[in-house]
């Protein structure tokens, strides 16, 4: 069981404001823990996210001081997701090594899986993708995996992944006049 209190790391304007769940599993699984790689440090992942965001920000920064703080505190959101994570993979009795699994084959993480971007609007807009299929991988995961205390944890980062949409969506109105919603 993880000692670690997450909500001490927390950005209050860049998560839910509900607090995060205690780290603890009903048992060793490894089939849980290898899923829960491809959320970890897969293609659509925590740190993924983390880099292009941080990537993201290099730019917004010389734009704006304001957007760069976004971009720069929704990268350490997902650094706490990402630590939450290796926390369940090693509870799980698993290896939180900076790879995949079913989404990389189980190879380690590479920058290609960023999505750099091209302008300030297209690079939001990314980052909106980005939690959407964030979203979409953590709900794929929670019908997978049967331990109610990682299914709460996967629960309530995507609260947080909700509030970077909602963001993301309101830089985007503010900088390029309009929002954006993926289309599955």
């Amino acid at each position: 069981m993880s000692e670690i209190d997450h909500d001490m790391h927390k950005r209050d304007k860049y998560a839910d404001p509900s607090p995060y769940p205690e780290i603890k599993v009903l048992e060793p699984n490894l089939y849980y823990a290898w899923l829960l790689l491809d959320d970890y440090a897969g293609v659509v992942s925590e740190f993924t996210a983390i880099n292009q965001y941080l990537y993201h920000h290099f730019f917004f920064e010389d734009i704006d001081k304001e957007l760069g703080e976004l971009l720069e505190n929704v990268s350490i959101t997902e650094m706490l997701h990402m630590e939450m994570l290796a926390d369940i993979i090693k509870e799980l009795g698993g290896n939180p090594l900076i790879r995949g699994s079913y989404s990389t084959f189980g190879n380690f993480w590479n920058g290609s899986f960023i999505h750099y971007g091209t302008s300030l609007c297209n690079r939001l807009k990314l980052d909106i993708d980005s939690e959407h299929k964030a979203i979409d991988e953590y709900n794929r995961h929670i019908r997978l995996i049967h331990d109610p205390y990682v299914r709460e944890v996967l629960e309530r980062i995507i609260l947080d992944e909700k509030v970077h949409i909602q963001l993301f969506n309101d830089a985007l109105l503010k900088f390029c006049g309009t929002t954006y919603r993926p289309i599955n």
